[in-house]
């Protein structure tokens, strides 16, 4: 056998062997590429993680039989770039193309139950309304707030005449609803000043459970800390990205995470609370927990029912507590003008008194 032939034959006996072994060990594949390998992360494998696989179907409802009320949803849109021609399109009706923060669940159990639902969008131009004498009135948000018995709000970066106005608003009655996230808590000074106005506080950082979650590790529970009408019938609820909040009201907490939550900052154990409540005003630390997607989790339906009635279950009346507005100093009255190339009359002097005799 010549040399070529022996050469052939050794590069055959290699392939064949090569090409068998990799068949064997399965690394071999009918696109030429090896298999993925498995996941080996416990905490998105173990179905002991995860409380409810099964999201079930979202419920709510409301309990209050108050009147006719009127609700101003802010869904923190920014004043610049096109809106949806419709406002309720911002917050999820109307399809998700001009959706900018979907709370269907919360929006449709009010006006289900013959409530006003108003969003909050503002102008391009920004400019408030000079009263007639010549001073600032109220801003667009004001003049919306002089209507409204509740507000819903995502935003963060409020001017100062604004602040003010939420301020009144929250003094006189009306019920607020403060939903935050944690990229908020570092948009200073806008999240600090809504904090101060409100009576509220903001923790940096998400809390995190890897022991217990609902699909991934910031998808957290939390349980109530007591029984009120916000916790009644709600076993547990599910935040999608939670940050800790607070309240200068003692006692004020109404969820605190379970057992076993830690937050990002510290990379430690927390209870700090997710949602709490001072009188008239409640914060949460999640704006997404209202979605239809997350309605489903848990007993998140029949917290957003709690909250619906929450809003409309105050003392206000926007006919006699609106925000206050510059009063109009009165105006002098002034002499109605002569006609035209009429002479002014030259004032006459009194006749002099005659004796007469008899």
């Amino acid at each position: 056998m010549n040399r070529i032939a022996v050469l052939a034959a050794a590069f055959l006996v290699t392939f064949a062997t090569i090409a068998g072994s990799a068949a064997i060990a399965g690394y071999a594949t009918a696109d030429s590429t090896a298999p993925a390998p498995e996941i080996e992360n416990e905490h998105y494998q173990s179905a002991d993680l995860i409380h409810e696989d099964d999201p079930g179907e979202a419920n709510v409802t409301m309990e209050s039989d108050a009147d006719q009320q009127t609700v101003v949803i802010d869904p923190g849109v920014e004043p610049t770039g096109g809106l949806p021609a419709g406002p309720l399109g911002l917050i999820g009706f109307g399809g998700p193309d001009v959706t900018d923060r979907d709370v269907r669940p919360l929006a449709n159990a009010l006006i289900e139950n013959g409530h006003d639902v108003r969003v909050y969008t503002p102008d391009p131009n920004g400019q408030q309304r000079p009263t007639r004498t010549g001073e600032d009135g109220p801003t667009q948000l004001g003049e919306d707030l002089a209507e409204a018995d509740a507000f819903v709000t995502f935003r963060t970066d409020y001017d100062e005449d604004q602040l003010s106005e939420i301020e009144t608003f929250a003094e006189e009655d009306g019920r607020v609803l403060l939903a935050t996230e944690p990229d908020a808590t570092f948009e200073e000074p806008g999240a600090a000043a809504l904090d101060a106005t409100l009576g509220t506080t903001t923790e940096p950082g998400y809390v995190y459970n890897m022991d217990e979650n609902d699909l991934n590790y910031q998808r957290v529970y939390a349980e109530p800390t007591g029984d009120s009408a916000l916790t009644e019938g709600v076993d547990r609820a599910m935040f999608s990205t939670a940050t800790p909040v607070g309240t200068v009201a003692e006692d004020g907490d109404e969820f605190r995470p379970i057992d076993g939550s830690e937050l990002s900052t510290t990379r430690s154990a927390t209870d700090a609370p997710l949602l709490v409540r001072d009188g008239g005003v409640v914060a949460v630390g999640d704006g997404d927990f209202l979605s239809p997607e997350n309605a489903q989790r848990a007993d998140n339906d029949v917290l957003i029912g709690n909250l619906a009635d929450f809003l409309v279950e105050n003392d206000r009346d926007p006919e006699t507590q609106p925000p206050e507005t510059p009063p109009e100093e009165p105006t002098e009255p002034t002499q109605p003008p002569t006609e035209p190339n009429e002479p002014p009359t030259e004032p006459t002097e009194p006749d002099e008194p005659t004796n007469e005799t008899a």
